[in-house]
C-alpha cells in the first residue's frame, strides 16, 4: 500500500497550460517530421513549425503572462505578455503564437512592443528593438539592395518596382508576392534609405525594416509608425516572422477530424 501511495504521490502532475482549453487538445511531444520542418529564424526561441503547446509551456514558465487564447470555431493563436520597468511607465512585449488549428503547429510569430504610458515616447523602443534584431538576425534589406534589384541609380524605390523583380522560390513564389502585395497599402509606398543606409519601407502610416533568407522563403519585418506620430505609441513596435515553405507543409499534413459524429 505504501509504494503504492509513493508511486501516485510521484506522478507528475499536467503543466496548466496543458490544461487550458485550446490548447489541451494538443499533444505537446507531437513534433512536425522531416527536414526543414521549422523556421530557421526565430523569435525568443521559438520557430515556425514548432509545436505550439511545447512551445508556450517555457515561455510562461520564464514568467510570461497568459492572456487569451483565441479563434473563432477553434482557437488558431495564443497569446502571451512580458513585463518590465521602462521610464516611469512600463514595457510590455507581447508574444502572438498564431497556429494551425487541427494540428497545433505554429505558422506565424508576432512580438509586438508597447508602452503602458501614452506619455512616454516609443523612440527609444524603436532603437533598441532594432538595434537587438540586427545583432540577432543581421542588417536588413538596404536601399543600396533595393536599387540594384530594381536598376534603380539613385533616389527612393517604388515597392511595386521591388515586387515586380522578386525571384522567390518556384514553391514559395505566390505566397511570396501575395505578402509584398500586402504591405502595399497606398500606391505610393516606396523604400528610403534610414540614416544607416536600411531600406525603410514608407506605405500609408506604416513603416517598415524587412530581412530575408533563401530567396524570400523566410520573412522577418519590424513595423512601427513613425515616433512623432500622434499615436505612434499605440501602434507600438511590432516583429513578425513568417515562413512560407514551412506554413504549407504544416498545411499539407493538416488532418481534419470530424467534431460530430452523427448516427440516424
Amino acid at each position: 500500500m505504501s509504494l503504492t501511495c509513493l508511486s501516485v504521490a510521484q506522478t507528475p502532475s499536467p503543466h496548466i497550460l496543458e490544461q487550458t482549453t485550446g490548447l489541451k487538445r494538443f499533444d505537446s511531444a507531437h513534433r512536425l517530421s522531416g527536414e526543414n520542418s521549422r523556421s530557421t529564424l526565430d523569435i525568443k526561441q521559438i520557430h515556425i513549425g514548432d509545436n505550439v503547446l511545447a512551445s508556450a509551456i517555457p515561455l510562461y514558465d520564464q514568467g510570461a503572462k497568459l492572456h487569451h487564447i483565441a479563434g473563432s470555431s477553434r482557437s488558431d493563436k495564443v497569446r502571451l505578455s512580458f513585463y518590465q520597468p521602462y521610464q516611469n511607465s512600463r514595457l510590455e512585449q507581447r508574444i502572438a503564437l498564431h497556429f494551425n488549428k487541427f494540428n497545433g503547429f505554429i505558422t506565424q510569430i508576432d512580438s509586438l512592443y508597447t508602452v503602458e504610458s501614452a506619455y512616454v515616447g516609443i523612440k527609444d523602443v524603436l532603437k533598441g528593438v532594432l538595434s537587438s534584431a540586427i545583432a540577432k538576425y543581421g542588417e536588413p534589406i538596404s536601399l543600396a539592395d533595393a536599387r540594384k534589384q530594381t536598376n534603380t541609380p539613385q533616389g527612393d524605390v517604388a515597392l511595386s518596382a521591388y515586387i515586380q523583380t522578386l525571384k522567390p522560390r518556384d514553391d514559395v513564389a505566390n505566397e511570396v508576392l501575395a505578402f509584398f502585395n500586402d504591405l502595399r497599402v497606398s500606391r505610393s509606398a516606396k523604400f528610403v534609405g534610414d540614416e544607416a543606409g536600411h531600406a525603410l519601407l514608407h506605405s500609408g502610416f506604416n513603416r517598415c525594416y524587412l530581412w530575408q533568407r533563401d530567396s524570400y522563403n523566410q520573412m522577418l519585418t519590424l513595423c512601427f509608425f513613425p515616433p512623432n506620430s500622434a499615436n505612434s505609441a499605440n501602434r507600438g513596435v511590432e516583429l513578425q516572422l513568417v515562413d512560407f515553405a514551412v506554413q504549407k507543409k504544416i498545411a499539407a499534413t493538416q488532418k481534419i477530424r470530424d467534431e460530430l459524429s452523427l448516427s440516424l
